[in-house]
């Protein structure tokens, strides 16, 4: 068979590629030693806090899909094998639409960052506070039409051929996520306040907060514990809304109390005759072509979803398969964003390290600051997808007990071990090339790598030659390595033309350290 073909391949290649792309990465890297272990350290300072900041925000979703998959099993107090992979399967339709909504709002918000530490450096509270002001109204905006837009796509859900009880679980699912978009990104707003002054702690505290409250309220919910009506899926997403909201409130409550953040959100107004257009021109100029990035790649998965879930026929077998595949690949593409939101801290090392280096003219220190973070990220992902191999068998039991979505998601988790390289890689260089202030032709790498390979392959492989689930999953992957390529070599042109065009003075090699 072509799935077995693709497996056999798979494993015997995975180690030879791995030490194909560590020997580029390490032939391009040309540093000193003590150079290198500057610009570590320097690194793993800016993205160890925003890793477990974005640990804590994934939580909530791992949480949510290992209650949600023990309905009817070992977490439940009634035995239902068929609950736990359909609620499974509601979950991860629900998410898919939900979370490439999600991301291109999130994406837009990331702009505000980035100007808040600008103006923090130039020690102007008085523009800060303006782009807080601008931004919180654009992205409450933004939240409330994609809330519309989100509202108006669930009915289309019953025609795109997804089994018809899974559909009936998601759409109550669907609604009460959709309601805690508005808060969230209320948060979202002061948290990238307080990461452009250099305040990680609350943030990091928010989101620990949020994990606890979401667990107490999902074990209530889901299971119908503790005089706790029982809503199995329906649950979950009302925990997520409470643990979303008080996460907000907390982040509110602390940042108008802390010094540094209220002297800038004293000088935010709200007054019409305040908003400027200029300032939404230029909070848009750097959102949206961020969002749209975003949006591309997660989109890409959203759409993997309902191609895992196509049934070909209305037969309860086929029904049934389609269920194992959704499940399957909600647990796998659970376990890969893990990782990949850990990496967000790097990318974020990437994006402000570049961004100094950038404002300081050291072109060659700003290209060594890029590649230490890919070193860094290629590592982590290396160890990432030697354990999803390792422990194939044993991560998708964590969800749930069903034999059969064990076995498929064994399997995905081979392809999302050779991925986790090109997830990374391709991460750190948005974020790198994002520092540089090139935003719009990565936007369109990302379009061609999503859009024009990776659905293509993946569709044609899961449809065309129903391989499901495992054929969707070799399309991303070809498609994450596209990027990846992609944004490598739009990284070395870029960089290597600031050298050309910009000659460093000599700079010794203790200043140079200092300056790293």
């Amino acid at each position: 068979m072509l799935k077995d073909f693709f497996i056999k391949r798979i494993s015997f290649t995975i180690s030879k590629c791995r030490c194909k792309t560590f020997d580029v990465s390490l032939h391009v890297i040309k540093i000193n030693k003590l150079e290198l272990k500057e610009h570590l350290r320097r690194n793993i300072k800016l993205a160890l806090p925003v890793m477990i900041t974005q640990m804590g925000q994934i939580s909530v979703n791992i949480i949510d899909n290992i209650m949600v998959g023990g309905l009817g099993g070992k977490y439940d107090n009634i035995e239902d094998e068929v609950l736990g992979k359909t609620s499974l399967a509601a979950a991860s339709l629900g998410n898919s639409l939900f979370f490439a909504i999600l991301v291109f709002a999130f994406g837009f918000s990331f702009a505000l960052s980035p100007l808040i530490a600008a103006e923090d450096s130039k020690g102007d509270k008085k523009m800060a506070g303006a782009y807080f002001s601008h931004s919180l109204v654009l992205n409450v905006t933004l939240s409330v039409c994609l809330f519309l837009l989100i509202t108006f796509l669930k009915p289309l859900m019953f025609y795109m051929g997804q089994p018809a009880d899974v559909v009936e679980k998601c759409i109550p699912y669907l609604t009460i996520m959709t309601f805690s978009m508005i808060p969230l990104m209320i948060f979202q707003t002061f948290r990238q306040l307080s990461e452009g002054l250099s305040l990680t702690i609350p943030v990091t505290i928010a989101t620990v907060l949020s994990n606890v409250v979401n667990i107490v309220l999902n074990y209530g919910w889901v299971y119908g514990n503790w005089g706790f009506p029982r809503l199995e899926v329906a649950g979950a997403a009302w925990g997520t809304f409470v643990a979303r909201l008080v996460m907000m409130i907390f982040l509110l409550i602390v940042l108008l109390n802390f010094k540094k953040t209220k002297s800038v959100l004293k000088e935010a107004s709200f007054k019409v005759a305040d908003f400027k257009k200029i300032i939404f021109k230029r909070i848009a100029s750097i959102g949206i072509p961020t969002a749209l990035t975003s949006f591309f790649e997660m989109s890409a998965f959203s759409l993997a979803a309902f191609v895992c879930g196509y049934t070909f026929t209305n037969s309860i077998a086929d029904q049934e398969l389609a269920k194992i595949n959704l499940a399957a690949h909600q647990i796998a593409i659970n376990l890969a964003s893990t990782t990949f939101m850990m990496c967000t801290g790097i990318g974020v090392a990437a994006t402000v390290r570049i961004g100094n280096q950038l404002g300081l003219k050291d072109y060659k220190t700003l290209r060594e600051a890029g590649w230490s973070c890919i070193m860094m990220v290629l590592t982590f992902m290396i160890i990432c997808g030697v354990l999803f191999i390792m422990f194939r068998y044993q991560l998708p039991t964590i969800y749930l007990d069903n034999q059969d979505v064990i076995n498929l998601s064994a399997q995905l988790l081979i392809i999302a071990s050779l991925f986790q390289m090109s997830d990374g890689i391709q991460l750190v260089l948005l974020g790198a090339l994002r520092g540089m202030m090139d935003v719009k032709i990565p936007s369109i790498l990302t379009f061609v790598s999503y859009w024009l390979i990776a659905i293509p392959i993946g569709v044609t492989l899961a449809i065309i030659f129903e391989m499901r689930a495992f054929g969707m999953w070799i399309g991303l992957g070809v498609g994450l390595t596209a990027s990846a390529v992609f944004l490598i070599i739009r990284y070395n042109r870029q960089t290597n033309k600031l050298i050309r065009d910009n000659p460093n003075v000599k700079i010794n090699l203790e200043d140079k350290l200092k300056n790293i």
